[in-house]
C-alpha cells in the first residue's frame, strides 16, 4: 500500500515542504536567541540595562516588578538637594536630626550643633552612604523629612516614574517606601545631567575637613567597589553608581558605565550578597554592561532633516512648524528596527527665543523611547481656529441684540412722533 503522501498533488507537496522548512528555521532562530539569553547569566532578582542617552530599555528581567531601593534612594534625595541647596551653604545637624537616623543605618558619623557644608554633607551621603547626612539634608531643604518626602514624589512623577513612592531620604526599608528598576534607571538618568552627582559617584575616598565638633580630619570611602581598582570586581568601563541594603531589600545598585560611544544604566535590586565571595549586584553590573556593549550599536534612529512637527497654539492662534535641533541616536540590537510616527507634546509656555522643548514617544521593533529634545521653531503663521471664532460668538450675539434694541427703540421713536404730529392734526 502506498504512502498518502505521494498521492498528493505537487503544489500541496511544495507547500508542506515550505511549512516543515518554517518550523526549521523557526526553531533554529528561537535556539538562538534564548541561547543569547541563557549566555547573560545573572544573580540578582531584578535587572534592568538602560541606554543612558536615549533611554532606550535594553534588557530586563523583572525590571518592572516592585523593589525595595533601600539606599538607591539617595539619588533622588541628591537631585532635590541640588535643585535647592547651593555647595557652599552651611547647614547645622539639629538634635532631632542627629536622633532620628534609624537603628543599624551606614552613617558619615554627624553630631548634633555639627556645622557642615553642602558639598561634604553630599559626599557623606554618597559614599559611605550616610542615612545621617540624608536626614540633615532633607531638613536643611524642607525643614522637616515629611515634607521633603512630598517633594521626592513630586519629582518621581516630573521624571516619569509611575510605580515610584518615598516616604524617607535614605531609603531604610518601610513598606511604603518602592520603586521598580526601570523607575530608578529612570531617576538616575535624570540626576546623571547634575555635574556634582558624577563627580562624586566617581570619588572613591573623600576627605571631610574639621569641624566645629570634630577637630581631626575624616576620610570617607565609595561604597562602590566597580570603581575601586583594590577590589577583584574592579571593572574599567563602570564610572559610578549607588549602592545600596538592607535585610528586606538584599542587595541594590543603579550606575552606569561607558565604552566607545555607548552609555549604559544597570539597575540591579534584590541580589544575594555573597556569591562565591562577591555581591551579586556588582556582578550583574559588570555582566549587563558587558551585554550591552557587545549585543547593541549606537545608531541614527531619526535624522533632523526628516521629520517637522505642525502645532496649534490656539491660545495665541498660531500654527508653528517645529524642527528638531540635533538628530537622535540610541543603541539597538543588530535586528531589524521600526520607528513609528512619534506622538508629540509640546509645552507653550517653554518657548522662547523660537526654541522649545518637545516630548517625543518614539516606539516601534526593539524600541520604545520617552524622552524631551530640543525643537526649533521654522515657521509660524496664523490660524483661526473654531475655538477662535466661538470666543466672539458672545460678542457678536450681543452685537446684534445691541442693534436689533437700537432699531427698536428707534421705530418706537418714530411711531410716537407720528403720534404726535397726528393729535396736532386733529386739533
Amino acid at each position: 500500500m502506498k504512502s498518502r503522501i505521494f498521492n498528493l498533488k505537487p503544489f500541496k507537496i511544495l507547500t508542506l515542504f515550505a511549512f516543515l522548512f518554517f518550523l526549521l528555521y523557526t526553531n533554529i532562530c528561537f535556539s538562538a536567541t534564548n541561547k543569547q539569553d541563557e549566555n547573560l547569566n545573572l544573580y540578582c532578582n531584578n535587572n534592568l540595562l538602560m541606554d543612558a542617552n536615549s533611554g532606550n530599555v535594553l534588557f530586563e528581567k523583572n525590571g518592572y516588578s516592585k523593589i525595595y531601593p533601600a539606599s538607591t534612594t539617595k539619588i533622588l534625595t541628591t537631585i532635590l538637594v541640588l535643585d535647592n541647596l547651593a555647595l557652599d551653604e552651611n547647614v547645622v545637624v539639629s538634635q532631632k536630626a542627629a536622633n532620628s537616623v534609624p537603628i543599624g543605618s551606614s552613617v558619615m558619623g554627624v553630631k548634633a550643633g555639627e556645622i557642615y557644608s553642602v558639598e561634604n554633607l553630599l559626599y557623606g551621603l554618597l559614599l559611605p552612604s550616610g542615612n545621617d547626612a540624608a536626614i540633615v539634608l532633607a531638613e536643611a531643604v524642607s525643614s522637616n523629612v515629611d515634607d521633603f518626602a512630598k517633594l521626592m514624589n513630586d519629582k518621581a512623577k516630573q521624571i516619569g516614574c509611575l510605580n515610584t513612592h518615598f516616604v524617607n531620604p535614605h531609603g531604610f526599608f518601610d513598606e511604603n517606601h518602592y520603586s521598580t528598576p526601570y523607575d530608578m534607571a529612570l531617576i538616575f538618568k535624570y540626576a546623571m545631567k547634575y555635574d556634582k552627582f558624577r563627580e562624586i559617584l566617581g570619588t572613591k575616598t573623600w576627605e571631610l575637613p574639621p569641624t566645629n565638633k570634630t577637630p581631626e580630619k575624616r576620610t570617607l570611602k565609595n561604597t562602590n567597589r566597580l570603581i575601586d581598582d583594590n577590589y577583584s570586581v574592579f571593572y574599567k568601563y563602570a564610572l559610578g553608581g549607588k549602592t545600596g541594603y538592607t535585610i528586606e531589600s538584599r542587595g541594590t545598585y543603579v550606575g552606569y558605565a561607558k565604552k566607545d560611544d555607548k552609555l549604559l544604566i544597570v539597575s540591579n535590586f534584590d541580589g544575594s550578597q555573597n556569591i562565591n565571595g562577591q555581591n551579586a549586584r556588582f556582578l550583574d553590573a559588570i555582566s549587563l554592561s558587558n551585554y550591552g556593549f557587545n549585543n547593541f550599536n549606537n545608531e541614527k534612529i531619526i535624522d533632523k532633516s526628516l521629520y517637522s512637527f505642525e502645532v496649534l497654539d490656539e491660545r495665541n492662534n498660531k500654527k508653528i512648524t517645529l524642527a528638531l535641533e540635533d538628530d537622535i541616536y540610541s543603541l539597538i540590537s543588530e535586528n531589524d528596527y521600526i520607528i513609528a510616527v512619534p506622538s508629540l507634546k509640546l509645552n507653550f509656555d517653554d518657548m522662547t527665543n523660537n526654541t522649545s522643548k518637545i516630548s517625543l514617544h518614539i516606539y516601534g521593533k526593539n524600541i520604545d523611547i520617552n524622552n524631551e529634545y530640543n525643537a526649533l521653531t521654522t515657521k509660524t503663521n496664523n490660524y483661526i481656529t473654531i475655538k477662535y471664532i466661538l470666543k466672539f460668538v458672545p460678542y457678536t450675539i450681543l452685537f446684534i441684540l445691541i442693534i436689533i434694541l437700537i432699531y427698536l427703540i428707534c421705530i418706537l421713536i418714530k411711531n410716537r412722533k407720528n403720534d404726535i404730529m397726528n393729535i396736532m392734526f386733529r386739533k
